[in-house]
């Protein structure tokens, strides 16, 4: 087997496949840290901003190479960079690819690759609902059964909600079940626009909404409170759009976006990836 004692795992923003991706890297017995800015642990929205690490595993006399997963490259410091796990911006290794190639578009994949670690139905699965859910869903995903993944997801978000007691509440499998139930309801009673797309704009929070779309076979335009990386409120809008998208949807809202005459900046999205959304100031 081989030896990752000398590899440091450097790690940006939590969410579940980050939590896998640090339980493979610490079975192959690599150092583990998370990166930072002056010092400060990242989140998602400033991750690829990080200038250095903060070990929080390992011996750092031993350390002689780092993988980066999901921030930026700077984290490294001055320790040489053998891998980059990533898919979310362009150029990143598992960027554009679809769903079919799921397992090494996906940072964990990437990761699980580099460290010689063999696919599991549990790691399968995180990957596949990161990286493509709607694929997942639709039957796209190789091996990925859609009613094992159903239970896979709605399993995931009980655990989630358990170990935040602001929505403790809710760890129930049979509330979330009855949460997506119901979005699917107000999703499939929304009106739909030209290309498909079920809009919801004004109908503001729907519990469980991209789930139900996800599972549903629909795409959805939803409008949130835009907010800065730091998730501070900017005063905008953000119009996404998300569920079962096709490459073709997301193109044609991007091109929409565009040409939206209160937009801030350009219409962002990925067409292989299925989400895309534009940030528009107040009419």
């Amino acid at each position: 087997m081989p030896d990752f004692t000398n590899t440091l795992a450097v790690f940006g923003g939590q969410d579940v496949e980050e939590a896998a991706a640090r339980a493979v890297a610490r079975a192959a017995s690599c150092a583990i840290g998370t990166a930072t800015i002056g010092g400060t642990k990242v989140h998602a929205g400033n991750a690829y901003q990080a200038d250095g690490f903060t070990l929080d595993e390992g011996e750092a006399e031993k350390i002689t190479e780092v993988v980066i997963f999901e921030c930026s490259p700077a984290a490294a410091g001055e320790l040489p960079m053998v891998a980059r796990c990533d898919h979310h911006n362009e150029g990143d290794p598992g960027w554009g690819l679809g769903a079919d190639q799921f397992w090494l578009a996906s940072s964990l994949g990437q990761l699980c690759q580099f460290l010689e670690v063999a696919i599991t139905p549990e790691l399968a699965m995180v990957a596949a609902g990161d990286h493509c859910p709607a694929g997942a869903y639709a039957g796209r995903c190789p091996d990925i059964d859609p009613e094992l993944f159903a239970e896979f997801r709605i399993a995931g978000k009980v655990a989630f909600y358990a170990a935040n007691p602001r929505m403790a509440a809710k760890a129930d499998a049979a509330m979330v079940g009855a949460s997506i139930k119901a979005a699917k309801v107000q999703l499939l009673a929304a009106p739909l626009t030209d290309a498909g797309v079920r809009d919801l704009r004004t109908a503001g929070f729907i519990d469980e909404l991209p789930e139900a779309a996800l599972c549903s076979g629909e795409a959805y335009m939803a409008a949130i409170p835009d907010t800065d990386r730091d998730r501070a409120p900017t005063g905008n809008t953000k119009i996404v759009l998300g569920g079962h998208t096709t490459p073709e949807t997301v193109k044609r809202f991007m091109e929409w976006g565009n040409l939206l005459p209160n937009r801030v900046g350009n219409a962002y999205g990925n067409p292989l990836r299925g989400f895309a959304g534009v940030v528009v100031m107040p009419e």
